[in-house]
């Protein structure tokens, strides 16, 4: 889980295994936080539970073809 101290507007982030866009976050005087988000592939904006959120891998997945 990110600590919302981590997140920038626009970082990458992933909910349940799909990587969305950081686009908001509610107020830290509510309960229950939930962050707004976005479907890079789909433009599809939705809100999702603060705490589900994760931080999304910048390195680049597949074969290490250095090794």
């Amino acid at each position: 889980m990110l600590t919302p101290a981590a997140m920038r507007i626009g970082d990458p982030v992933t909910h349940l295994g799909r990587v969305l866009v950081l686009r908001g976050l509610e107020p830290m005087s509510m309960p229950e936080r939930r962050a707004q988000v976005e479907d890079p592939q789909t433009g599809e904006r939705f809100s999702v539970p603060l705490h589900e959120l994760e931080e999304a891998s910048t390195e680049p997945e597949g074969f290490d073809l250095d090794a």
